[in-house]
């Protein structure tokens, strides 16, 4: 069975940091949707279709790599209840053994400091670059928590939260 390690949660919260410093750390693959929809925005206008594909793309990477019994760690949001428990299930059903990592920042002015730098040179994905239209955007910045599901707050130190990872992926 392979391992999909998932980092999930909303803009600006601290999931790259997080997965890069666990791919460097036990040495996985990370692929992250914003690799992904970078490049098809230089071909689509459409952000609707830019996150199709995106996640379309996942899941034929993870469909041709399942028999690899390997490991992987995910950067995507899953912001969406349903979309969740339709990729939970959908693992299961392709022999795949999900870790999810709710990633939380329950400081709003350290999150917004984290839009101050992200406004100055954002990518393609970074679609809203103030803390104020996000808050906007989404009206309720909170994600309910999957039962098993590790929380972790990213206003925590980096290495509070990587050891909490760890052991959550070595005992699940």
């Amino acid at each position: 069975m392979s391992d999909i390690i998932l980092f999930r949660g909303r803009p600006g919260v601290g999931k790259t940091t997080i997965s890069d410093q666990l791919s460097s750390q036990l040495h996985i693959p990370i692929i992250r949707k914003d690799d992904f929809y970078d490049v098809i925005a230089g071909y689509h206008d459409d952000h609707e279709q830019r996150n199709k594909v995106s996640y379309g793309i996942l899941f034929r990477l993870l469909e041709s790599n399942k028999k690899m019994n390997g490991s992987f760690i995910l950067d995507f949001p899953f912001n969406q209840e349903e979309d969740m428990n339709r990729f939970s299930n959908w693992l299961k059903e392709h022999n795949y053994d999900l870790k999810s990592v709710l990633c939380i920042c329950s400081n709003e002015k350290i999150w917004a400091e984290r839009f101050n730098v992200r406004c100055i040179n954002p990518k393609p994905n970074q679609l809203i670059t103030d803390f104020l239209e996000l808050k906007k955007y989404y009206v309720d910045l909170s994600i309910k928590p999957f039962e098993g599901e590790l929380v972790v707050d990213t206003i925590d130190k980096l290495e509070t939260i990587m050891n909490k990872i760890t052991n959550y992926i070595n005992r699940v």
